[in-house]
């Protein structure tokens, strides 16, 4: 997918809310859809304060050089960082390691990393639980994971599409502390046309679970920090099933006058008129949904 100016202003926001420092390592060489001048104007729409590294690679660049797109190792130095390290299967792109994700990470890049960025990356390994594990032990306590993933509209980009809830379960089960969690809606033209930013909260999406989505492309940035109790290995459970579960998915007052009306209908209609209430939630915008919060 590439680093577009959504993405940008969405690290800009998180590095805002806690610093960035130390050594990143991204899953990939990431691509960036942005020249030096466009990072400066993103800058001060944001009021992000580059590193002072920044200023030296860029602040006397002839004005040629400011039309080319940045590297991921100049974006993520003016962000902050120290350090800048890409693992990849192969070295085709020039990454800095050379690693299988599917296999477990050598223990030389065990507790090693400030912040591991998924940049569309997670989604093109079939060995998911493995790739979860080796982010959790090659991040420091107190690192930060940030995914931006594929959520819809992605078919055959990779090996899957990820609903919010997988990160939000997960990390919740493994004892993560959730520092942030969006939904992106956003054009096939990602690194030229604005990005529609969402909240998300488990639960908020279950009426679109059989459709609702229009015809847009959506994905995942989730933020999580790694505590002392943070592992890889707990029993994840899907939450709208631990909701139902504990009886507190819904109690009487908080359903809606159609639900409270469906549950009074014979199961005969209930599969006749399936169909048309599909079709009204798809005419529902988004925002009725969920809570629009930015447009980068």
């Amino acid at each position: 997918m590439g680093i577009a100016r959504g993405c940008v202003k969405l690290m800009m926001r998180e590095g805002k809310r806690e610093r960035y420092l130390g050594r990143v390592l991204t899953a990939g060489r990431q691509g960036v859809f942005a020249t030096a001048h466009n990072l400066e104007r993103w800058a001060l729409e944001m009021d992000y304060v580059f590193a002072p590294s920044w200023r030296r690679c860029y602040g006397r660049a002839e004005s040629k050089e400011k039309r080319k797109n940045i590297t991921d190792e100049a974006l993520f130095l003016a962000l902050g960082f120290d350090e800048l390290e890409s693992m990849d299967y192969s070295d085709y792109e020039g990454c800095t390691i050379v690693h299988d994700l599917n296999k477990d990470v050598p223990i030389q890049y065990h507790d090693r990393y400030d912040l591991r960025f998924d940049g569309g990356t997670s989604e093109h390994i079939f060995d998911l639980p493995k790739v979860l594990e080796n982010y959790n032990k090659m991040l420091k306590e107190g690192g930060r994971i940030i995914h931006l993933a594929p959520s819809s509209n992605y078919v055959d980009h990779g090996f899957y599409m990820f609903s919010p809830t997988l990160f939000s379960d997960y990390y919740s089960s493994n004892n993560w502390k959730i520092k942030e969690s969006l939904f992106i809606r956003h054009s096939r033209r990602h690194d030229k046309d604005p990005w529609n930013i969402y909240y998300y909260q488990p639960g908020c999406l279950d009426r679109l679970a059989f459709g609702g989505l229009d015809k847009g492309m959506y994905g995942i940035f989730f933020v999580a920090e790694k505590t002392r109790e943070s592992s890889f290995d707990a029993d994840v459970q899907q939450g709208i099933y631990k909701r139902i579960w504990s009886n507190t998915q819904m109690s009487s007052k908080n359903k809606s006058f159609l639900q409270k009306t469906a549950n009074r209908l014979p199961p005969r209609i209930k599969e006749i008129i399936r169909p048309y209430y599909q079709l009204l939630l798809a005419k529902i915008p988004l925002k009725y949904h969920l809570k629009l919060i930015a447009r980068y």
